[in-house]
């Protein structure tokens, strides 16, 4: 049985990994003023930040509509005999739910939607793992693949510092008071996900603290099956905590230059930048690490 493996832009996944692990992308769309782009289709990240920053507009994002999964799962139902589709959280976006009408609509039980309970690499993560599962020829029945998403679902996590409040303010994250003593203590938010939602996690008072404080945690936990480092905006913190975490990869003797699919995104920490999804709120200079990994004891 050949099986095709789905997702949407929301998960934040590289191009260049998407094209080697033969994942197809739902666009989520975005919204300026009156203005609706899809995301990586005629969108891109950089461009994305652009408008976020020098526009007057705040920007929207809603989720591809069940007619857009329907496009995409008919025309992938016509090379493959089964898709999975694995999609970020169903408590911060419609996408889930986007794709189960469509599923119920066309699949005629040869769809499988999984919620991530995650967002952007936290979701991608999973991704990746299911893609090279299928890739290495591991197993080639969707139930082994679904289940195998669902456990890694259970150990992934995501954590991401916020540069400013002023984005979280202005998306709703935080309320105007909160963002304005937030600005006075020059406070930089750490927000999460857990059990599928957004939470706030830590409030340190400067980026470096904030990057201890992401780094920590993505070290607390063991046996790690995956990690990224995310940006909104090219930074040199986000550079730092690439290089500190890669490094840490490097020592532990798990790098290989020649590294090939199957291990290039395992041992190797990914570099990737937020989306609309999360980046219209975390703003600009945001950095965050999203690993699938045992939780400390």
């Amino acid at each position: 049985m050949s099986i095709a493996i789905v997702s949407d832009s929301a998960s934040d996944l590289p191009n260049d990994i998407l094209k080697k692990l033969n994942i197809t992308e739902v666009p989520v769309n975005v919204t300026f003023g009156d203005k609706v782009y899809k995301e990586n289709v005629d969108l891109t990240g950089d461009e994305f930040y652009k408008k976020l920053t020098s526009g007057t507009d705040f920007p929207t994002t809603s989720q591809p509509s069940p007619g857009d999964f329907e496009k995409i799962y008919n025309n992938l139902l016509k090379k493959y005999d089964e898709i999975l589709s694995i999609h970020i959280s169903s408590k911060v976006s419609g996408t889930y739910n986007s794709a189960v009408q469509a599923a119920d609509k066309v699949g005629k039980g040869k769809i499988t939607v999984v919620d991530s309970l995650s967002v952007s690499m936290g979701t991608g993560l999973v991704i990746i793992k299911v893609a090279e599962m299928l890739k290495e020829k591991k197993s080639s029945k969707i139930k082994d693949l679904e289940k195998y998403a669902k456990d890694l679902i259970s150990k992934s996590r995501i954590i991401v510092a916020c540069e400013t409040v002023e984005y979280l303010k202005r998306g709703g994250r935080v309320s105007s008071a909160a963002a304005f003593f937030g600005g006075l203590l020059n406070v930089k938010p750490v927000i999460g996900n857990r059990d599928g939602e957004v939470i706030s996690i830590s409030r340190p008072r400067s980026m470096v603290k904030a990057l201890s404080f992401l780094r920590r945690e993505a070290e607390s936990y063991k046996n790690h099956q995956g990690m990224a480092v995310m940006q909104t905006t090219e930074s040199f913190d986000s550079r730092a905590l690439f290089n500190s975490l890669s490094g840490n990869q490097q020592s532990s003797g798990k790098k290989d230059d020649n590294a090939s699919t199957k291990n290039m995104y395992v041992g190797n920490v990914i570099k990737a930048q937020f989306g609309p999804a999360i980046g219209a709120h975390a703003g600009p200079g945001a950095v965050g690490v999203a690993f699938i990994g045992d939780a400390p004891d």
